[in-house]
């Protein structure tokens, strides 16, 4: 048995063209496929980077202004030891202001709530900055809490009076705290600057911040009252 196979109408090879602009047209428009996805893709990390850097830049600022402060907290860890000998020795009690460093709430909704696969997209060095620098973002709002958590431990002891030797030997380690936090952020804030610069992240301030966080800042009262403060507090009971 013999099969004839179909003839095209007008030869084969006309029909072999007609066939090859078919597969020409399905390669361009795949190309033209690609060529708008990967403008897309490209678009998603430029706004990717862009939202993450102006986050990066607003911990910039959340760091700046706690590193205004480190000779500030240097003095006033200082008073406190000054204040402890007092206690000691028995002299004239001078009343305390346990007022710990201002510090913001670092930013984090941006790089919480990011596209896992427009990052996996991003060049692996730049992956690595960006976690990098959220991994010191998390350590140092740790140390951060941790500071705030010493000086409240200190209010109680903001009434003026006598203060027993368990009471000393409970105020001593939290200097101590205080003291290293201020010492470690020192330190470490410098590192997390570091890897903005690597990522172009610029500071950035954020918008309506009271003027009373920068009042504060720029005061650097001590935490050890004056004569007269004291003297005013001792009169109201």
């Amino acid at each position: 048995m013999h099969f004839h196979l179909p003839k095209p109408l007008h030869g084969w090879r006309e029909f072999a063209g007609e066939v090859g602009i078919i597969v020409v047209g399905v390669l361009i428009a795949l190309s033209a496929e690609q060529v708008v996805e990967t403008i897309h893709a490209r678009s998603d990390e430029r706004a990717f980077e862009e939202t993450i850097n102006h986050e990066i830049g607003l911990n910039l600022f959340v760091y700046d202004l706690r590193a205004r402060q480190f000779a500030c907290d240097e003095r006033r860890a200082a008073d406190l030891k000054s204040w402890l000998r007092k206690v000691r020795s028995g002299g004239a009690i001078p009343a305390l202001w346990p007022a710990g460093p201002q510090i913001i709430t670092p930013y984090r909704s941006a790089w919480e709530n990011r596209d896992a696969q427009v990052f996996n997209r991003l060049p692996t060095e730049r992956r690595q900055k960006y976690a990098e620098f959220y991994d010191e973002l998390s350590n140092n709002w740790s140390i951060m809490e941790r500071e705030k958590d010493a000086w409240g431990r200190l209010i109680p002891y903001a009434e003026t009076g006598p203060l027993s030797l368990s009471d000393r030997r409970t105020i001593r380690p939290i200097i101590d705290e205080i003291e290293e936090a201020n010492q470690l952020l020192e330190v470490d804030l410098p590192i997390s600057r570091k890897i903005a610069e690597v990522l172009g992240a610029r500071e950035i301030a954020p918008d309506n911040l009271p003027a009373e966080t920068f009042k504060r800042v720029t005061d650097c009262r001590s935490v050890i009252a004056t004569p007269a403060e004291t003297a005013s507090m001792n009169a109201r009971g």
